[in-house]
């Protein structure tokens, strides 16, 4: 004959634990401290003082539209795909959510199917329980007595009334630091897109200097042909022909230094990449005017709100707010449940017949009394890292200003010097030119024109130099202000899952 189980006892406990969750809440009320920077960034006679309409020119820039040029482009994609350190990201970002999942089935009971068999011998005169959480008591008091015991049970076991927000404290802590893991991602996803960027811009800038640096040493040692022939023939000193032979050595010394940049430059990109750079890459490309879209002027302070590593650290101080609520919930009493229904039965066949049916229901309650100290020095604890949450949250917020601010600054001052550096090889290539027309003519001596192309080597130098800095800052401001300027709430999360399948791509050698 089958059992007919019935689940009434089972439910009606369950029912009651799940109407008990909406109790009261020890978490402190949650008071986002004021940012501790000026309202707008130092602005000078180059910026404009007044902003930019929101709604017409702060719109969320995507990478593909802030960075142009398609060849960065196909990089910054395949960094993403493949880099290594974005993948640890992820990871990480979905290991929190996971314990965050973890801390939330706290809030609910758990039911547990258990089975039990067992053979059990008691001697003369005992009393002893039978195994198993149903069974009975069991008396002998002439003769050892030898039985088997079968059970089957279904129920939750010490189920926490949650009455003070015990339970929901830890899980809005887990939730919040796994929120905070989503933006570190976030971060660390806007860091990799700069780091390409930047690595991309110096490795066009040093390969451009490597192209000067041979075409002023193969202008050095025509130079010295000519001295030597003169030298042979006594139009010039030992001193002249001697003197331009060492600016060849020096040419050559440059060239193999910028080898070794250039060689440089490509290892790193093959480690942001995360393999080697794509077939042609490695490929000579004349240095031309970055292909960035500028960052519009008069931006207020209030979008550091949208940096990944201001909202990562905002999260993680409601996680210690939220801690301070789990050392609070402490000091009061803990109430679980205890809920069980199976069946009970000496012999294994007769275990589902009628009559072996069994349950309890109970209810456990505990009050820290003396604990030494423990509970009180937790919430110290508690509160104390709430404390350093806030200055790490300012000091994450001062930071992100100064990096704009020290951005803007830049890009203020940069402009006019790279006017300035321009009409200055303008002019040396000038002066150099007039220079080998009066060596020429004999009119000066070698030593002149020996100055006039180290000082046009030098001004080419400082201005490819000038163009990366002014590249490189449009990137770090870029950076700076969280991948865009639209003002948001809270960072877009969606599809951040991405780089933990990333998509290989065909890569050759350099």
């Amino acid at each position: 004959m089958t059992l007919e189980i019935t689940m009434k006892p089972l439910l009606l406990s369950t029912a009651l634990a799940s109407c008990l969750l909406a109790g009261c809440s020890m978490e402190p009320t949650y008071q986002r401290p004021a940012m501790p920077v000026p309202n707008n960034y130092p602005s000078s006679s180059a910026t404009t003082p007044t902003a930019p309409d929101v709604s017409a020119d702060m719109v969320d820039q995507d990478w593909r539209v802030f960075f142009k040029d398609p060849v960065l482009q196909q990089l910054i994609q395949i960094a993403l795909d493949n880099n290594r350190d974005l993948r640890v990201a992820a990871a990480n970002m979905a290991a929190a959510r996971a314990d965050y999942g973890a801390a939330r089935v706290n809030l609910f009971p758990e039911i547990d199917l258990q089975g039990y068999a067992g053979r059990q011998r008691l001697p003369a005169m005992s009393q002893q329980p039978a195994a198993g959480l149903l069974g009975p008591i069991q008396n002998n008091r002439n003769t050892a007595t030898t039985f088997n015991t079968y059970q089957v049970q279904a129920g939750m076991t010490s189920y926490e009334l949650d009455f003070f927000g015990h339970q929901r404290a830890i899980a809005h802590e887990s939730g919040k630091l796994a929120a905070a893991s989503a933006a570190d991602y976030q971060a660390a996803r806007i860091a990799l897109i700069g780091e390409v960027a930047d690595a991309y811009l110096s490795l066009q800038a040093d390969r451009t200097l490597l192209l000067l640096a041979e075409q002023t040493t193969t202008g050095q040692e025509q130079h010295a042909q000519v001295m030597q022939k003169a030298y042979r023939d006594g139009g010039a000193s030992e001193f002249d022909m001697r003197r331009s032979q060492t600016q060849v050595d020096s040419g050559q010394v440059d060239v193999q230094s910028m080898e070794i940049r250039v060689a440089k430059d490509i290892n790193a990109m093959a480690v942001l990449l995360g393999q080697p750079l794509p077939a042609g890459y490695d490929s000579p490309r004349p240095w031309q005017a970055p292909l960035l879209v500028d960052v519009p002027a008069g931006l207020p302070s209030s979008l550091l709100d949208r940096r990944p590593d201001v909202i990562a650290a905002e999260d993680r101080l409601r996680a210690a707010n939220a801690d301070i609520g789990r050392a609070r919930a402490a000091f009061f009493p803990s109430i679980a449940l205890t809920g069980v229904l199976g069946v009970l039965s000496g012999g294994l066949s007769n275990l589902f017949t009628a009559g072996s049916g069994a349950w309890t229901v109970g209810a456990s309650g505990a009050m820290p009394l003396f604990d030494w100290g423990k509970n009180r020095n937790n919430l110290a604890a508690s509160k104390a890292r709430d404390t350093g949450a806030v200055a790490a949250y300012e000091g994450t917020v001062q930071e992100a200003f100064r990096e704009v601010a020290d951005a803007l600054v830049t890009r203020d001052h940069i402009v006019p010097a790279l006017k300035s550096q321009a009409e200055l090889v303008d002019q040396s290539q000038h002066v150099y030119a007039i220079s080998q027309e009066r060596f020429k003519e004999g009119l000066d001596n070698y030593i002149s024109t020996e100055d006039a192309q180290r000082s046009l080597y030098g001004a080419q130098q400082q201005l490819v130099s000038l163009e990366l800095a002014q590249a490189v800052n449009q990137v770090n401001l870029y950076k700076a202000l969280g991948g865009g300027w639209r003002q948001a709430p809270a960072a877009n999360t969606a599809g951040l899952a991405k780089a933990s399948s990333p998509r290989p791509l065909a890569a050759t050698s350099r």
